[in-house]
């Protein structure tokens, strides 16, 4: 969790520079935990209903 919070003070930081202000040199996350730009999580060939169908059935339980 650290390491998130270090890489979330480093980006505050650069935005405030020249080079963040032009979206260039961005510093890299050190973070094991942080997700790497342009990787999607989630992806899926079934349709929308279906997947919605699934997750009513094996999903948490509504209180």
């Amino acid at each position: 969790m650290l390491y998130l919070a270090v890489d979330e003070l480093r980006t505050a930081n650069w935005q405030r520079t020249k080079d963040g202000q032009k979206g260039r040199n961005r510093p890299k996350p050190i973070s094991p935990l942080a997700t790497k730009p342009g990787i999607r999580t989630g992806r899926t060939d079934r349709s929308p209903a279906e997947v919605q169908a699934l997750l009513a059935r094996y999903g948490p339980a509504r209180t």
